[in-house]
């Protein structure tokens, strides 16, 4: 018997969520998609406290991997829950919304849906869902070819593909470089990424793309995450001369996807970043 691509499972520490039996990956494993959204996202990106400051300004959030719309539930309840703020645009990237209708005909099994069922069929149905001061949008399609069409640039990137083992082209330094190219605005306010990796190769991706690089928080399982940054003074814990010496000794220092014959230029690349001169 062919089992369905999606089925509703608990993890290991009991949080309700949903398998993929396609990719065989469980969504936000161990501990759940509504912690791991808050955790990683919402909390360490202080998205409750930017959306109080400059609140006649627009604060735009790009939400990559839009899936089974934890993420973006999360930012919408934060800014619910701010009585003054400043205005937020939501822009959701993904290709396939099938995860997002298999949840939506579950919702009743995760209670951050309640309230945003509406939200969720509008956003299906006409790729937009807004209410006052709030502005939710759908980007239907491959996120590289519609990020560079993107005209709004971003001052959050929540970062939340399938795995480089799933899905390779999302974790390249040319997928970086697409994010970055949209990460700083014309006032010159740089933007910041933040996603659950810590893996080498994927942080010198995004070093050769043109970000900053940091050590993002815990969550779960993962020991630490990563930001990226157009600007170095918007990282909370720069990558520094600790993380250079354990990069010169990994078994694996080549940036993700990249050609055995690149390391050369890769090495010097890295070893002369302003970064590590200044951290």
């Amino acid at each position: 018997m062919e089992l369905p691509q999606f089925e509703i499972v608990k993890t290991r520490t009991g949080a309700v969520s949903i398998r993929d039996n396609v990719s065989q990956e469980i969504m936000h494993n161990p501990v759940g998609p509504w912690l791991e959204a808050n955790s990683l996202y919402i909390e360490q990106s202080g998205l409750a406290r930017r959306l109080c400051e400059d609140l006649d300004r627009e604060i735009v959030v790009y939400d990559v991997g839009l899936g089974a719309a934890a993420n973006a539930l999360a930012t919408l309840h934060c800014a619910q829950a701010i009585r003054k703020r400043r205005p937020l645009r939501l822009i959701s990237f993904e290709r396939n919304l099938d995860l997002l209708r298999f949840a939506l005909e579950n919702a009743a099994q995760f209670a951050h849906f309640t309230g945003f069922e509406a939200a969720i069929k509008s956003l299906l149905e006409n790729g937009i869902w807004q209410q006052e001061g709030l502005v939710w949008e759908l980007r239907h399609g491959d996120f590289l070819q519609q990020v560079q069409h993107e005209r709004t640039p971003a001052h959050l990137v929540f970062y939340d593909p399938y795995s480089y083992k799933k899905n390779p082209d999302m974790w390249s330094t040319d997928a970086f470089k697409k994010i970055r190219a949209k990460c700083l605005n014309s006032a010159g306010e740089g933007g910041v990424l933040f996603t659950y990796t810590r893996a080498t190769p994927i942080r010198v991706a995004m070093l050769l793309a043109g970000f900053f690089v940091g050590q993002g928080t815990a969550t779960g399982a993962k020991e630490e995450t990563t930001q990226a940054a157009a600007r170095l003074e918007d990282l909370q814990s720069p990558l520094g001369e600790t993380w250079l010496r354990r990069w010169e000794r990994s078994h694996n220092p080549n940036a993700a996807g990249a050609m055995p014959e690149q390391f050369a230029e890769t090495r010097a690349f890295i070893q002369n970043h302003i970064q590590f001169s200044t951290t």
